[in-house]
């Protein structure tokens, strides 16, 4: 779990999903990047576990939904940062479903307290170089108030939500757990219109509903 976390979770939902949200409007980013509970339907096929007709029809509703949100037709193919951005924030949303699948598999010795130092560790240790390398010039402006301020959030946030998220994948029933997070989308559209000036356009909102009702349909194949 501390590899599981570390990697898939840690080092690289967050990196590709901050990638995603500087290419792809952040509503559309909520929704793409949280599309992780349609990519347990095949992880579960690949691990032999049994999926029925509602988890193939989940998924099913969940692509199409996607292909709405992308806006296919219209899609810019030759715009290799937005294709780069869309594909960053699906391949996050892959990620988390691994370490989520882990994590339901798993025979705990300890609590997901006790492992999330290792599992921020093991993070900061494959991070630090790939920052370095990515961003060579990269720095840190001290008298930037408003960084400051969103590092002070993340640092404090960022381990509590990672906490939270394994702990709910352990202890909860994939039901009830998948279900509460079908809210982070929803605020993410809420709060990109509300605070970014972000428009609710009809391809964002049915796509979403369709992502919202895949997600669901493959969540009640999995409620026993």
């Amino acid at each position: 779990m501390i590899l599981s976390v570390g990697v898939f979770q840690l080092t690289c939902f967050f990196p590709l999903a901050n990638l995603g949200v500087e290419v792809v409007p952040a509503g559309r980013s909520g929704v793409l990047a949280y599309t992780t509970t349609l990519w347990m339907v095949p992880l579960a096929l690949l691990v032999g576990e049994r999926v029925g007709w509602r988890g193939l029809a989940g998924a099913a509703l969940g692509l199409a939904g996607v292909a709405v949100i992308v806006d296919l037709p219209r899609f810019d193919w030759r715009d290799r940062a937005v294709l780069f951005g869309h594909a960053c924030l699906l391949l996050a949303a892959l990620c988390w479903a691994i370490a989520i699948l882990q994590a339901r598999r798993h025979r705990w010795h300890l609590s997901p307290l006790q492992v999330l130092p290792w599992q921020m560790a093991v993070a900061t240790i494959l991070l630090v170089p790939i920052a370095a390398l990515a961003e060579p010039a990269g720095r840190l402006d001290i008298t930037d108030t408003s960084l400051l301020l969103v590092l002070l959030l993340l640092g404090v946030l960022g381990p509590s939500a990672t906490w939270a998220a394994v702990s709910v994948a352990r202890a909860l029933p994939p039901l009830t757990a998948s279900l509460g997070m079908l809210g982070v989308p929803l605020m993410g559209i809420v709060s990109s219109w509300a605070l970014l000036g972000e428009p609710i356009t009809p391809a964002l909102a049915l796509g979403t509903a369709l992502v919202l009702a895949g997600i669901t349909t493959a969540i009640l194949d999995r409620r026993a």
